[in-house]
């Protein structure tokens, strides 16, 4: 985790490259303060604008062959051979774009401050501090969310399975270097992949702790998978440093809420990722709630008197993921998907000093000759809830 050499060159080049407006210190920018009541906006699994997959030859008749002799193919190359993902690409894209659109108009209309990211900020195989890289970051984040109530908006963020296909080159961009491209992006103060932040309004206090859940999958530890890597291997042995570090970071913060963000899901309609109970233990102790993506949609669970709130629906939708809209238990409580597919969108977190409201915005997917994902008023939420019991 130790700041290099390298990495520090790596920092000095982009500080003389990028423009002076982004000259500032990383995590200059924070959310206002002082507010009776504040708005955010939480969302997750965004970042497929930009991405080129390769081409199919290669992956479909080269790429056996090198296996075959026992080449090694490159894991973020081997990512981006994903049959599932190469053939969703096109219009993922299309997706983000018109989600991105629509998540700035309800913002604007809720005057959201800032925004919570939930992970999977890069498809397919995250961004690495190359010019490919530089370029992908520029137009899937930097443009793509630059106008209107976007501008000036701190995202505090979060890593996905996707952003660590690099290893640590990856996550060091996105923890070192794009807090300096550009200081809307906050990944704390110590270039760390874990940090906790504070919102703070007139008379409550808003504590976020954010960890990378990719450390604590056990299935990426094998070597068949692409998550698997020098810097999967490193966490993952060093896990117990997160946990601590959640464990002191809620009971230090007093706090009138308080939230564990996370990129996997530990209560899904999808993949249920028990080995996240040491860092979820501690969000339900504390009387805290749980914010996560990774599932490709948008749904609130309920367990344990403990709120999950899953918002993964920002990019490419995938109806499976919520179950196809089908309950399996009393957990469920609201899923953002039908039989025929799933909505795009995003939840906005409303903060006071009584309550917090949670509301789903679901967009009305219609296009030419169908309609994906109906809703009959988008301006509205889907689905809401309210907590009024406090952190402890």
């Amino acid at each position: 985790m130790a700041i290099t050499l390298r990495s520090v060159l790596l920092v000095s080049a982009v500080i003389c490259a990028v423009s002076a407006k982004t000259q500032k210190d990383p995590g200059s920018a924070a959310a206002p303060k002082g507010h009776n009541s504040l708005t955010v906006g939480i969302l997750g699994d965004f970042g497929w604008s930009g991405w080129s997959p390769a081409n199919t030859y290669f992956c479909n008749e080269v790429a056996p062959v090198l296996t075959a002799k026992n080449i090694t193919i490159p894991r973020e190359l081997q990512n981006d051979c994903d049959a599932g993902d190469r053939a969703a690409a096109q219009n993922a894209s299309a997706a983000q774009v018109s989600t991105a659109s629509y998540i700035k108009n309800i913002c604007t209309m809720k005057n959201c401050s800032a925004f919570i990211s939930v992970g999977d900020n890069f498809y397919d195989s995250g961004v690495g501090f190359t010019t490919t890289g530089v370029n992908r970051f520029q137009e899937t984040w930097v443009d793509m969310y630059s106008q209107g109530i976007y501008e000036n908006a701190t995202w505090y963020q979060c890593l996905g399975n996707h952003d660590i296909v690099y290893g640590q080159a990856g996550v060091d961009f996105e923890t070192k270097i794009a807090p300096l491209y550009d200081d809307r992006w906050y990944f704390g103060t110590e270039g760390l992949p874990y940090y906790t932040y504070d919102i703070v309004g007139q008379d409550w206090t808003a504590t976020f702790v954010v960890v990378d859940s990719d450390c604590f999958i056990e299935k990426y530890q094998k070597s068949s998978s692409v998550y698997q890597n020098g810097y999967t291997t490193s966490c993952y042995k060093e896990k117990q440093t997160q946990v601590d570090f959640v464990t002191q970071a809620f009971a230090k913060s007093t706090a009138d809420w308080k939230f564990l963000q996370i990129h996997h899901g530990f209560l899904s309609s999808s993949t249920n990722y028990t080995e996240l109970w040491p860092l979820v233990s501690v969000a339900e102790k504390h009387n805290g709630i749980v914010l996560n993506g990774h599932d490709h949609c948008a749904a609130h669970y309920v367990g344990n008197k403990t709120n999950f709130v899953l918002s993964g629906a920002a990019g490419y939708p995938e109806a499976g993921d919520c179950n196809n809209g089908v309950s399996l238990g009393s957990f469920v409580k609201f899923l953002g998907a039908d039989a025929a597919g799933a909505g795009n969108g995003f939840v906005t977190l409303d903060i006071s000093s009584k309550e917090l409201v949670f509301e789903y915005y679901i967009r009305d997917m219609e296009y030419e000759g169908g309609d994906l994902y109906p809703v009959k008023d988008d301006t509205k939420p889907s689905y809401s809830f309210t907590v009024k019991d406090k952190a402890k």
